[in-house]
């Protein structure tokens, strides 16, 4: 297999240093990841001597990747291999949601980690080119769920609507979900991502 390019997702870099970090100390390290870009990521992951569980219809083929099928994501019954994590990886799946089902889905990933365990998450911004002819734009985050442009949503390949988030919306979802908020940041394309801690 050809090497792989670096991240150039900084939340992709935040989630490989915390994960170099744990490995340095001695520690045996499970994740879980899921989302955009999951699948490269996840081979990044298992280099590192990390396992993983990637939550994906696609297969990368490594000896320390258990993959299981992304329906599974929704599904709150499930029990899934590795579990508990040191660290998820949940790559702009909250914006597909209404936000009372993204605090849902929130909550149940932080309940899928250990005690101090990180959870790395990123959104689609409503400061993105997509918050541009947005239906909801001039909504409160709880209220947002609608299409975007359809010349958008075809670029990015995005179907169905999506709830868009600032950098103060995805902070404040942490919070409410108990989260310990460890650090949130806006990219230059506006998409805004974000860690935290189970406390």
């Amino acid at each position: 297999m050809s090497a792989l390019p670096p991240p150039t997702c900084e939340l992709d870099q935040w989630m490989l240093a915390e994960v170099a970090k744990r490995r340095r100390s001695g520690e045996s390290i499970s994740t879980l990841l899921v989302g955009t870009g999951a699948e490269e990521q996840a081979l990044r992951v298992a280099a590192s001597g990390a396992r993983v569980l990637l939550l994906s219809d696609r297969d990368p083929g490594h000896v320390n990747i258990v993959r299981r099928p992304l329906a599974s994501f929704s599904d709150t019954a499930v029990e899934y291999p590795l579990q508990p994590f040191d660290i998820i990886l949940c790559q702009r799946m909250l914006s597909s949601l209404r936000y009372a089902e993204a605090q849902a889905m929130v909550r149940r990933l932080l309940g899928r980690l250990w005690i101090g365990g990180k959870l790395f998450v990123s959104c689609y911004g409503i400061h993105s080119d997509l918050g541009e002819h947005y239906a909801d734009g001039e909504k409160l985050v709880g209220e947002r769920f609608a299409e975007i442009a359809p010349d958008l949503a075809g670029r990015h390949g995005i179907s169905g609507p999506l709830c868009l988030y600032s950098e103060r919306n995805l902070f404040m979802l942490l919070m409410e979900c108990g989260a310990a908020v460890i650090k949130t940041s806006s990219s230059a394309l506006g998409h805004v991502r974000g860690v935290a801690a189970r406390i």
